[in-house]
């Protein structure tokens, strides 16, 4: 007759099982939106995980238009019925509509390797973003591809090209808005600052002009935060650096630029209506 396992047993079985269960979600994760080519490492007492979850929330591109869950349709076990391998494939299918599914090819051995997908990773950029880019949207497209590929440096290169492409329109918003007000001094600092060499006294000048208090904390905007954390990215820092870096940065470059947009097309309206009052 076995002996049942006391308490302190128990509780470290139960332990390492919601342990293994939150590392699943997490490879899960990793599945839907890491980088091919990187890593995705366990943990001492989550190294004996041998099997993908389930489920994955992932944008559907097809009918759906939004994120789902998708559910795992396809297995291709080995012994043991473990999903571990060389050059495995899995195939998860959206649960809404039936028709997009998402297929994956990975290397797990120590640590688990993403190194294929088809479709390609799908973007999912909010339309309001679309808008907001407006003819960067090009090169948003390809920071974002560059970053599911693994091309961290090349992620983070194209968003500072679109922060110092978008710093000449804001200068050309501020220039809308305040030139007929402005006093000779003033335009002449305008001048300054539109042809200076310096970057860095640009942004800081249109960002301090232009930008909208939502875009401030502490005082430091957005913008020049923006460029500084990239460049610091594409200079100094490793290609998986890169990637977290980019992910860090998206949501408040995507913020900023919904924030610019908004701001513009208010701007813009306001003076329509201003212009169209008669007496």
């Amino acid at each position: 007759m076995s002996t049942p396992p006391n308490i302190a047993e128990t509780i470290t079985l139960e332990t390492l099982a919601a342990m293994a269960s939150d590392k699943r979600k997490e490879l899960g994760q990793f599945l839907a939106t890491g980088a091919l080519y990187t890593p995705f490492a366990f943990t001492e007492e989550t190294k004996s995980l041998d099997s993908l979850p389930e489920t994955i929330e992932l944008y559907c591109g097809g009918t759906c238009g939004r994120e789902q869950t998708f559910e795992r349709s396809e297995r291709t076990r080995g012994s043991n019925y473990s999903d571990r391998g060389w050059g495995r494939t899995v195939n998860y299918q959206c649960r809404n509509c039936k028709k997009r599914s998402q297929i994956y090819m990975y290397v797990w051995n120590e640590s688990f390797w993403k190194v294929g997908q088809i479709p390609e990773l799908p973007e999912g950029i909010d339309p309001k973003l679309k808008k907001a880019l407006g003819d960067s949207l090009q090169l948003y497209r390809k920071a974002v591809r560059s970053r599911s590929f693994g091309f961290g440096i090349g992620a983070v290169s194209y968003l500072r090209r679109i922060i110092e492409d978008k710093t000449d329109e804001l200068m050309d918003l501020l220039r809308d808005e305040k030139w007929e007000l402005w006093a000779a001094a003033d335009r002449q600092e305008y001048d300054n600052a539109r042809t200076t060499y310096q970057y860095s006294q640009k942004i800081e000048y249109a960002a301090e002009k232009i930008l909208p208090s939502s875009a401030f904390a502490n005082g430091r905007d957005s913008f020049k935060a923006l460029h500084d954390v990239t460049s610091s990215g594409l200079h100094g820092k490793t290609e998986e650096e890169c990637i977290t870096l980019f992910d860090h940065c998206n949501l408040i470059f995507t913020r900023t630029f919904q924030m610019l947009y908004e701001h513009k097309r208010e701007r813009e309206e306001f003076a329509a209506q201003l212009l169209a009052l008669k007496r």
